[in-house]
């Protein structure tokens, strides 16, 4: 039998939604070394960290569930003329918060079905022969890990 594995539930699903915003896009995972001429979508796994024990008994066979708190980042890039790039980017990014935020499947990979906050975005733009831009979106994503839980 295969372990559950929370995170990377989430990360799937994550990935699945940025697609989702503009099917005209790639979307790759973990990469960063991409053509600046291609568009695409990025998701980065990012960080996780243990931020507290779930209450309740012990088992001595088995470690105690903890609520892990994971901080992946979404990353869009595409390349318009100037006075185009900054709104197509900003349509992107609040397309894909909507669609985490209201995504019930990821929801209920998170603490009591509400573990998603927007932790904030940044952009870049470059000026070649048209304008490169790019924003990236991070999100924080509550979830409990069960080390010993089989699904």
């Amino acid at each position: 039998m295969a372990l559950e594995d929370r995170r990377e539930a989430i990360l799937a699903r994550l990935l699945e939604l940025a697609k989702a915003v503009d099917d005209t896009v790639e979307a790759r995972r973990n990469e960063s070394g991409l053509p600046d001429t291609q568009k695409y979508v990025v998701l980065f796994d990012g960080d996780e960290q243990a931020v507290g024990d779930i209450p309740g008994r012990r088992s001595a066979t088995e470690p105690p569930p903890q609520i892990m708190e994971m901080t992946p980042e979404v990353q869009f890039r595409l390349a318009k003329n100037a006075k185009d790039v900054g709104t197509a980017l900003n349509a992107l990014r609040i397309k894909l918060i909507a669609a985490v935020a209201t995504d019930q499947a990821l929801l209920d990979l998170t603490v009591r079905g509400n573990g998603i906050r927007v932790t904030g975005s940044a952009t870049v733009a470059e000026r070649g022969r048209s304008v490169e831009g790019g924003i990236g979106v991070a999100f924080t994503f509550a979830y409990v890990l069960r080390p010993n839980r089989q699904v």
